[in-house]
């Protein structure tokens, strides 16, 4: 009997502050989540905090793809080290011998909604489709608690996104 493959994907939205990430065992939703980064730090200290949430997330959950959301270029510094942080978490999925997949938020819109100009909180209704456990998530008293769990569905939206893309 052949061994199962791995067919674990970690899914992560890079940010400075939010991070947010979900783990796909197959087409099954295994976890997810927003980690959050601590405020008030120095770039270098932001860029440790995030390798290390990555490496954890790789150490406990064993993923055989790392898919990353590709970020997009302003001239700020937040901006900047965004882009570096994304690409240390590529680099971090090589060196672990991760398949790495990169895909442009457009992308993953499209992919999901058929439209690549979607909100973010059509995403999310699209996600609640899919899994409904993510109800409680869609919407809140609070404005600044739906924006926070967008990280969480735009994470999956990119696991979702890039299974869809090897079928």
């Amino acid at each position: 009997m052949k061994p199962k493959k791995n067919k674990r994907i970690l899914s992560i939205d890079p940010g400075t502050h939010y991070i947010g990430v979900a783990i796909l065992n197959g087409t099954k939703l295994a976890y997810y989540g927003v980690k959050t980064l601590s405020e008030r730090k120095s770039p270098h200290d932001i860029l440790t905090e995030g390798r290390n949430v990555i490496r954890n997330l790789i150490d406990d959950f064993s993923p055989a793809m790392l898919a990353v959301e590709k970020t997009f270029f302003a001239n700020n510094r937040n901006s900047a080290l965004l882009n570096v942080f994304a690409d240390e978490i590529v680099s971090i999925g090589k060196r672990r011998k991760l398949s790495v997949k990169t895909v442009a938020a457009n992308t993953v819109r499209k992919t999901i909604c058929g439209n690549g100009t979607v909100t973010k909180g059509e995403v999310a209704k699209e996600m609640v489709r899919i899994f409904p456990e993510l109800s409680p998530y869609l919407s809140s008293d609070r404005r600044w608690k739906e924006r926070f769990n967008y990280n969480m569905f735009d994470a999956v939206a990119l696991g979702v996104a890039v299974l869809r893309k090897k079928e």
